[in-house]
């Protein structure tokens, strides 16, 4: 009986086929799983805990990438892979526990900023160190670009965090309402602004209990007039927002994760129980969310129940879930430094030790590449050797009338067949406990062998850390009737 390996749906019946509650380390495809890839660090540690990361391109296609900590800003040394403090006169800054750096890139300035020091520019073609952003504009916690105007949410002061605040046309440095398209609006239903990002024509500013739309609409004698898309439902996780294109965009909510202003659930039913379960409620608030640029996903790093910190994440191409178990600290996408064969010799004490593939994308500066901070504050890549991938199938009954003696099962998939171990576990009657075999390995002609007995089977596939393939789809369970019971 061919047995596929089913999506990651832990909400769902184990018993009907289509979902597993046990796939870690592996990402979708569209006939199974593949690998997920480890970490590869790059640099020194950060002084601090890294509380914001961002990466922009100079006019000479060189990358530079930026990283700050609770009181300084840093850049990233690729001479020796070293963190440069180019902090501010302002600094030491002072962020504060539940709030981080955001970065928002207006032409040649990288602006960078939270809800407590003095907004702060950097000149991204001259380099140097940051500077505090004239104008006086006010401190606030979120801010995007929209067209010609950088806009500002959840402000400092009375009212300021239902507030959203733009520049003047075309000068980040001019702050004058009602001058230059300078203005403000105050929002007066939905509570406070938890993020926003660009549109086609305006801007979408999300709430915690609403969403609304600004278009550009300087005919009206505003700069920008307000449109309410959804008058009750928002985030609660302001850094769960992860916009991906024009009109698609996902969050959290209290319920779950969702898309669009009409609230569309991607976890319904699928994944949202079992991350409540998963999750410190504490910190369900603080959950962070990022995009994978090069695979497709959408990541979302939480605080487990122990402490640590890991990751879920949504395909959005193949509307599919996926998870790991590797601890990360805070996510970004970033372009790769571009590690030269002398910049080897600082990371790797030899050849021999170079884990990471020579074609891979951290060799070759300026691709994509999705990245975290470790938890001794180092930067990190996930383009290193493969994770251990661990995927189950559903519980299955393999004939509706009998159990069934199991006596051996072939693995679908491209992984060497001494790179994984396939596992049966076996129960009598529906909700009995599992039972389970001994991790085989494959015989020569593919085939692990069991002598497993029961009214279900649900399979454990375990290819090892570093295994080189490419996709997992199936098991083909070789089984005979074994009485009715």
């Amino acid at each position: 009986m061919m047995i596929p390996f089913p999506n990651f749906e832990p909400d769902k019946s184990p018993f009907e086929g289509s979902s597993s509650a046990n796939v870690v380390n592996a990402q979708p495809v569209a006939n199974g799983w593949g690998p997920m890839a480890g970490l590869t660090i790059v640099s020194s540690a950060l002084p601090g805990e890294c509380r914001g990361g961002v990466y922009v391109r100079t006019a000479a296609g060189n990358y530079v990438v930026i990283a700050g900590t609770a009181t300084r800003l840093y850049k990233l040394n690729t001479t020796d892979y070293t963190w440069t403090d180019i902090s501010g006169p302002s600094a030491p800054y002072n962020v504060p526990l539940q709030d981080a750096w955001t970065f928002t890139r207006f032409g040649d300035k990288l602006v960078a900023h939270n809800i407590s020091d003095a907004i702060q520019v950097y000149d991204i073609e001259a380099a140097g160190n940051f500077s505090d952003l004239g104008g006086s504009p006010p401190k606030a916690k979120y801010s995007w670009v929209a067209g010609d105007f950088l806009v500002l949410g959840y402000l400092e002061g009375t009212n300021g965090q239902k507030t959203v605040r733009w520049c003047g046309v075309n000068d980040i440095t001019f702050w004058t309402i009602k001058e230059r398209g300078a203005d403000f609006q105050e929002l007066p239903e939905g509570d406070e602004v938890m993020g926003g990002f660009a549109e086609q024509g305006g801007f979408t500013v999300v709430q915690r209990a609403a969403m609304q739309f600004f278009p550009f609409a300087p005919a009206s004698g505003f700069t920008f007039t307000r449109t309410v898309l959804n008058p009750k439902q928002g985030t609660l996780a302001p850094r769960s927002i992860v916009s991906i294109g024009p009109g698609r965009f996902f969050y959290l909510s209290e319920d779950g994760f969702f898309g669009g202003v009409d609230r569309q659930p991607i976890g319904a039913e699928r994944v949202d129980r079992w991350f409540l379960e998963q999750i410190d409620q504490t910190y369900l608030g603080d959950v962070q969310g990022s995009a994978d640029p090069f695979e497709k996903i959408v990541w979302w790093k939480y605080r487990a129940l122990n402490g640590n910190f890991y990751r879920i994440g949504y395909d959005w191409q193949l509307d599919r879930w996926c998870t790991t178990d590797i601890a990360v600290g805070e996510m970004m996408a970033l372009a790769t430094p571009g590690i030269t064969w002398d910049g080897l010799d600082l990371l790797y004490p030899d050849i021999a030790s170079v884990s990471e593939a020579f074609d891979s994308r951290v060799f070759s500066g300026g691709r994509p590449t999705f990245a975290t901070f470790t938890t001794d504050n180092k930067l990190a890549y996930f383009s290193g050797p493969d994770l251990e991938a661990t995927i189950d199938t559903a519980e299955i009954e393999i004939s509706q009338d009998t159990r069934t003696f199991v006596s051996s099962a072939r693995v679908i998939t491209d992984a060497p067949i001494s790179g994984f171990t396939l596992a049966d576990g076996v129960m009598a009657y529906h909700g009995d406990s599992v039972t389970w075999s001994t991790a085989n390995s494959a015989n020569r002609a593919g085939l692990v062998p069991f002598r497993s007995d029961g009214r279900l089977h649900r399979f454990r596939l375990v290819i090892a850390e570093g295994t080189v393939w490419s996709i997992a789809s199936a098991v083909n369970a070789h089984g005979v009737g074994s009485g009715e019971q």
